[in-house]
């Protein structure tokens, strides 16, 4: 009677291919993850400049001062050009510049000519917040063109 049995060398060989399978995998999850949370932030700049330009397509002209997310957010004046800036955690909340991953650069400008109360708002979002470097930092644009 013959027996057939795996053997040591071939029960070695299988474990090592499994566990450079699961050592390639394991390399993969930092980065889907920061992957995840690129789009993730992302996506909260979309629903913040959205957001806002809804606020500040129905505001009156006299005024202006946006609220989001029960923080006023200041310098946002028709008939003026200001450049502000404001920080947003991950969870897309208005937050102090410290805890803030997400940081927007906006500009109010009056278009008023030709057409009267018209207005522009462009808005840049960089994550991560505190980075200087061009090279590591994401950058989304909005621009909004608005009549009142």
């Amino acid at each position: 009677m013959k027996n057939t049995a795996f053997s040591l060398i071939e029960v070695v060989i299988a474990l090592g291919l499994f566990t450079f399978c699961i050592v390639g995998i394991v390399g993969l999850l930092p980065i889907a993850a920061n992957s995840v949370k690129s789009v993730s932030i992302e996506s909260n700049a979309n629903n913040i400049a959205e957001s806002i330009a809804g606020i500040w397509q129905v505001a009156p002209t006299n005024n202006i001062t946006i609220s989001y997310s029960n923080f006023p957010m200041t310098n946002l004046y028709i008939g003026s050009s200001n450049l502000s800036t404001n920080y947003f955690n991950e969870f897309g909340q208005q937050t102090d510049s410290n805890s803030a991953s997400l940081r927007m650069e906006y500009e109010a400008t009056d278009l008023s000519v030709p057409n009267a109360n018209s207005f522009s708002v462009n808005m840049a979002f960089y994550w991560p917040a505190h980075s200087t470097n061009t090279n590591t930092t994401t950058k989304r644009t909005f621009n909004y063109i608005f009549a009142k």
